[in-house]
Protein backbone atom coordinates (compact mmCIF):
# COMPACT_ATOMS: atom_id res chain seq x y z
CA UNK A 1 0.00 0.00 0.00
CA UNK A 2 1.30 3.43 -0.92
CA UNK A 3 1.77 6.34 1.47
CA UNK A 4 -0.56 9.34 1.14
CA UNK A 5 1.23 12.28 -0.45
CA UNK A 6 -0.06 15.69 -1.44
CA UNK A 7 1.55 16.92 -4.62
CA UNK A 8 3.62 20.11 -4.60
CA UNK A 9 3.19 22.59 -7.45
CA UNK A 10 5.87 24.23 -9.58
CA UNK A 11 6.20 27.11 -7.11
CA UNK A 12 6.64 24.81 -4.11
CA UNK A 13 3.10 25.19 -2.78
CA UNK A 14 0.75 22.36 -1.88
CA UNK A 15 -1.88 21.50 -4.49
CA UNK A 16 -5.18 19.69 -4.07
CA UNK A 17 -3.77 16.69 -5.94
CA UNK A 18 -2.82 13.46 -4.18
CA UNK A 19 -1.02 10.41 -5.48
CA UNK A 20 -2.79 7.27 -6.67
CA UNK A 21 -2.83 4.17 -4.53
CA UNK A 22 -2.63 0.47 -5.27
CA UNK A 23 -5.40 -0.48 -2.82
CA UNK A 24 -8.95 0.28 -3.97
CA UNK A 25 -12.25 -1.22 -2.85
CA UNK A 26 -15.33 -0.57 -4.96
CA UNK A 27 -18.89 -1.77 -5.12
CA UNK A 28 -22.54 -0.86 -4.89
CA UNK A 29 -24.47 -0.03 -1.75
CA UNK A 30 -28.04 -1.32 -1.75
CA UNK A 31 -30.58 1.28 -0.67
CA UNK A 32 -30.93 1.59 3.12
CA UNK A 33 -28.77 -1.49 3.79
CA UNK A 34 -25.72 -1.27 6.05
CA UNK A 35 -22.55 -2.74 4.59
CA UNK A 36 -19.57 -3.50 6.84
CA UNK A 37 -16.14 -3.13 5.22
CA UNK A 38 -13.04 -4.56 6.90
CA UNK A 39 -10.08 -2.27 6.31
CA UNK A 40 -6.69 -3.52 5.13
CA UNK A 41 -4.43 -3.95 8.18
CA UNK A 42 -1.98 -1.25 7.08
CA UNK A 43 -4.60 1.36 6.08
CA UNK A 44 -4.21 4.75 7.76
CA UNK A 45 -6.08 7.02 5.33
CA UNK A 46 -9.24 6.39 3.31
CA UNK A 47 -10.41 8.53 0.40
CA UNK A 48 -14.13 8.09 -0.29
CA UNK A 49 -15.91 8.71 -3.59
CA UNK A 50 -19.50 7.91 -4.58
CA UNK A 51 -22.18 8.83 -7.09
CA UNK A 52 -24.74 9.60 -4.37
CA UNK A 53 -25.10 10.43 -0.69
CA UNK A 54 -23.80 7.92 1.84
CA UNK A 55 -23.14 7.79 5.58
CA UNK A 56 -20.20 6.19 7.39
CA UNK A 57 -19.91 4.98 10.96
CA UNK A 58 -16.44 4.32 12.36
CA UNK A 59 -17.11 2.63 15.73
CA UNK A 60 -17.96 -0.87 14.50
CA UNK A 61 -21.73 -0.49 14.84
CA UNK A 62 -24.15 -0.58 11.92
CA UNK A 63 -24.74 2.75 10.18
CA UNK A 64 -28.26 4.11 9.79
CA UNK A 65 -29.66 6.86 7.61
CA UNK A 66 -30.60 9.76 9.92
CA UNK A 67 -34.25 10.81 10.06
CA UNK A 68 -36.30 13.34 11.99
CA UNK A 69 -35.09 16.51 13.64
CA UNK A 70 -31.43 17.46 14.03
CA UNK A 71 -29.73 15.67 16.92
CA UNK A 72 -26.38 14.19 17.91
CA UNK A 73 -25.34 11.48 15.47
CA UNK A 74 -22.68 8.83 15.00
CA UNK A 75 -22.61 8.88 11.19
CA UNK A 76 -20.57 11.03 8.83
CA UNK A 77 -22.26 12.25 5.60
CA UNK A 78 -20.17 11.99 2.43
CA UNK A 79 -16.71 12.05 4.02
CA UNK A 80 -13.94 12.96 1.58
CA UNK A 81 -10.69 11.90 3.26
CA UNK A 82 -10.46 10.42 6.75
CA UNK A 83 -7.73 9.14 9.08
CA UNK A 84 -8.75 5.52 9.73
CA UNK A 85 -5.58 4.46 11.55
CA UNK A 86 -7.56 3.49 14.68
CA UNK A 87 -10.45 1.87 12.80
CA UNK A 88 -10.78 -1.77 11.69
CA UNK A 89 -14.26 -1.67 10.13
CA UNK A 90 -16.29 0.94 8.30
CA UNK A 91 -20.07 0.64 8.29
CA UNK A 92 -21.56 2.40 5.28
CA UNK A 93 -25.17 3.00 4.27
CA UNK A 94 -26.90 5.03 1.55
CA UNK A 95 -30.54 6.09 1.26
CA UNK A 96 -30.57 5.02 -2.41
CA UNK A 97 -28.54 2.57 -4.46
CA UNK A 98 -25.07 4.11 -4.71
CA UNK A 99 -21.78 3.15 -6.31
CA UNK A 100 -18.77 3.80 -4.06
CA UNK A 101 -14.99 3.53 -4.10
CA UNK A 102 -12.60 3.54 -1.16
CA UNK A 103 -8.93 4.29 -1.79
CA UNK A 104 -6.61 3.27 1.04
CA UNK A 105 -3.18 4.65 1.90
CA UNK A 106 -0.57 3.56 4.47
Amino acid sequence: MKAFKQKIGAQGQATGAINTTDTYYSGELAAATNQAVTLPSDAHICVFSANGDFYVRYDGSAATVPTGSIAASTVDLNPGVRDVSTVTTLNIIAPATTKITLAFYA
